[in-house]
């Protein structure tokens, strides 16, 4: 089924009227395109060449605004794709072994045998040519992994087998060799162009701004999942997959038009290089919640305004609360057995898991309260 270009909603336009606002304002007016960190030692140790970088990122910048185009940083590994060692199927799993797989990037399928060492198998996340058919006109992209050089070139030429996406523009551990988390130093372009969709936020502590944090993809069993839950079930052993027309590709895909059409929207009045990608993520981040009062019970030891999906449901422009009243929209709570739970069925409020935010979050839209009940978890 093929997808429409999504055009701008009467909603965005109240986006690009705040995007307007903020933008012009003084600090606006007066920057100029930002030099984000420098080369980290000991990559480059010469201030000329150094300052040739950043002359070159200017170069860079500017020419992809020319072209109405962004920079979009992607992760592999249970973003764009699945990969196990063979030999760690379930046998639930090794039916997959007697599938139409392929050793070559031209298949069709979405299943690949790598002849590498573990053999691995390795699928293809729904919606994965579609999504970068589609991005690769609005961003040049990059392929950021904290797997090895090998490995990623063989996922480029499986995802990009005619070149036309990636080129060179892979990093991955072998040129960051000692450094556990990334960044943006080796991308030729200012941040505020650059969105980055990764399934773990917790890789890019310097740039949670850009960051679009996709779903995990999880085809194969997960010894995670298995542990909390015997009743659990990889897709792979439902024999099921990720919707293609409404999954999480497709939804980020989505996303990433909204944010590239208020980027080089007409109406805004300021140059193209102090407009900023991030605020437009943000922004369009903030309805998704927006209007809902939440009430935290006890989710974790301390309090519930330090916990990561407080911060969650702020992001997505909820208020949040510990204190019950009228205004209260939503009880999020794990345990239905709370005052605070039972309070929310007399009073006729929602109550919900703390899932449900976390699934906002991924999917940037409302998620229906009825698919996250308490009780289920």
């Amino acid at each position: 089924m093929k997808r429409r270009l999504r055009s701008s909603s009467k909603a965005d336009e109240g986006l690009v009227a705040c995007l307007s606002a903020t933008f012009c304002g003084e600090n606006f007016k007066r920057r100029k395109l930002e030099h984000p960190n420098h080369i980290e030692q000991p990559f480059l140790d010469d201030d000329d060449v150094v300052d040739e970088v950043a002359l070159l990122r200017d170069w860079k910048t500017n020419d992809l605004l020319r072209k109405k185009k962004l920079i979009l940083v992607l992760d592999l590994d249970q973003t764009l794709l699945e990969a196990r060692a063979i030999k760690k199927l379930t046998s639930e799993e090794n039916y997959l072994l007697g599938q139409d797989c392929t050793s070559r990037s031209g298949g069709k399928g979405s299943l690949f045998k790598f002849e590498v060492e573990p053999l691995l198998l390795v699928k293809l996340r729904p919606f994965v040519k579609e999504f970068l058919k589609a991005a690769n006109d609005m961003f040049e992209m990059y392929i950021y992994t904290r797997a090895c050089r090998v490995y990623a070139l063989k996922v480029a030429h499986l995802l990009d087998p005619d070149g036309d996406y990636f080129l060179s523009r892979i990093i991955t551990r072998d040129e960051r060799p000692g450094c556990d988390k990334k960044c943006l130093d080796e991308v030729l372009g200012h941040e505020n162009v650059v969105l980055i969709v990764d399934d773990n936020r917790n890789m890019w502590p310097k740039h949670q701004a850009n960051l679009i944090n996709i779903q995990k993809y999880e085809y194969f069993a997960s010894s995670y999942w298995r542990a909390r839950d015997d009743r659990y079930k990889s897709l792979a052993e439902k024999k099921i997959d990720e919707s293609e027309t409404n999954g999480p590709l497709a939804r980020i895909l989505d996303v990433l038009r909204r944010i590239h059409e208020l980027f080089f929207h007409p109406k805004l009045e300021v140059d193209l290089a102090h407009r900023d990608a991030r605020l437009a993520l943000k922004l369009i981040r903030l309805k998704v919640l927006g209007g809902c009062v939440l009430f935290f019970s006890e989710l974790i030891s301390g309090p519930p305004e330090e916990s990561h999906i407080w911060g969650m449901a702020e992001e997505l422009g909820a208020m949040c609360t510990v204190e019950l009243g009228p205004a209260v929209t939503h009880v999020v709570t794990a345990d239905i057995e709370t005052e605070e739970a039972q309070w929310a069925e007399q009073k006729k409020k929602f109550s919900v898991h703390p899932t449900w935010i976390q699934a906002a979050y991924h999917s940037f839209q409302r998620e229906p309260e009825g698919n996250f009940p308490v009780d289920t978890f």
